[in-house]
């Protein structure tokens, strides 16, 4: 099988990564991707050092003509079994690049539980989608989209990456004492992934618990707001931003308790990369998080929105030690048994068969 992939994302976040741990998966099997990205971005970075062919081309928003087609001509060039999208601009691109270029079948991923605005871009074209969760199926259908069109398969994680990664002493790089309770976030930095209740969170926690440290992992354009919050709260000295950082192992190593406090969630793969860390979760009901975090079994689930919430939480688990280690356990079992990276691309190939079936 030949897949023309496109992801028009210019930063690194998770669907990136599904992206690589997919296409690598294919290449394993036989199969053949070329990914279209974002000129100079850190997806084809990864594409090229995954030994795969990448496509730069600048896609300058989801109506881009240009950019289709080009796209169109890499089309007209080769011969594509399949054209698969990968964010919500590379779906509009990519339906207008068919418009230049032939291809027997189009796949778009979902990986966002935003209703959907465009019923005609989601229901009137020969597409097969592919939603990461069921949280996702159930808003596409709401939204309009006929069931028989979405697929579900479950983002994953590649466990070596993880297990394999050398460890570095990020606390002491940080500042933060060995005794010190520590819980930590790894998102984007938008408002869905709801950081700033986790900040209100930690104002209630600080005056119980005034040596608990909350390390937040990440940037975007929530990051000024988040900051004036944690001064506005007067917690400089409990809560510490890194910025963007690669050493995810051993930031996750240094954390005792993992706090995901997302509104609005397709399903999370950071939960994913800290189950397989052994860290005990404590996150939301929001989205497709409870198809992954399983309260009272490998974490504690709240409502959206309610930092006394995560609050209670977060000091449950604080305050029981051997309770942290069973969640930490049962999470990584969970992992190894529903969310690795072979289940991903088997199930994603098996939609490729069925659109290929049809045509």
């Amino acid at each position: 099988m030949r897949i023309l992939h496109i992801d028009t994302e210019r930063t690194w976040r998770g669907g990136e990564q599904q992206l690589i741990y997919l296409i690598k998966g294919l290449k394993e099997r036989g199969h053949t991707s070329v990914v279209v990205c974002q000129p100079g971005s850190p997806l084809e970075d990864a594409v090229r050092n995954a030994g795969i062919e990448a496509a730069p081309i600048k896609m300058r928003g989801e109506f881009d003509i240009l950019a289709a087609w080009r796209i169109g001509s890499l089309l007209r060039q080769k011969e594509y079994d399949l054209l698969h999208t990968h964010t919500s601009h590379a779906h509009s691109i990519g339906l207008l690049s068919r418009f230049f270029g032939k291809v027997k079948g189009m796949a778009v991923s979902r990986r966002v539980d935003f209703p959907i605005n465009s019923v005609f871009k989601y229901k009137f074209f020969d597409v097969q989608y592919i939603a990461v969760s069921e949280a996702i199926k159930r808003v596409m259908i709401q939204g309009g989209v006929p069931h028989q069109k979405i697929d579900v398969v479950r983002s994953c994680i590649d466990i070596s990456r993880l297990d394999n990664a050398p460890i570095t002493d990020v606390r002491a790089d940080l500042g933060i004492s060995k005794e010190a309770v520590v819980i930590g976030n790894i998102a984007h930095m938008a408002d869905h992934k709801g950081q700033i209740y986790l900040i209100r969170a930690a104002a209630i926690i600080r005056d119980r618990y005034p040596d608990v440290r909350l390390v937040i992992v990440g940037d975007g354009e929530m990051r000024g707001e988040l900051e004036n919050e944690v001064r506005k709260l007067k917690l400089d000295g409990n809560v510490i931003f890194t910025g963007f950082r690669k050493d995810v192992a051993s930031l996750l190593s240094s954390f005792d308790i993992f706090a995901f406090p997302s509104h609005l969630e397709g399903l999370g793969t950071s939960l994913l990369d800290a189950m397989v860390m052994k860290k005990p979760i404590v996150s939301t009901t929001a989205g497709g998080i409870p198809e992954v975090v399983e309260d009272g079994v490998n974490g504690m689930l709240v409502s959206p929105k309610d930092p006394e919430a995560l609050a209670k939480a977060i000091i449950r688990l604080i305050e029981d030690p051997d309770l942290r280690l069973k969640y930490g356990d049962a999470g990584r079992r969970i992992v190894e048994e529903r969310f690795t990276s072979d289940k991903v691309v088997e199930g994603t190939l098996a939609v490729y068969k069925r659109i290929l079936e049809k045509q």
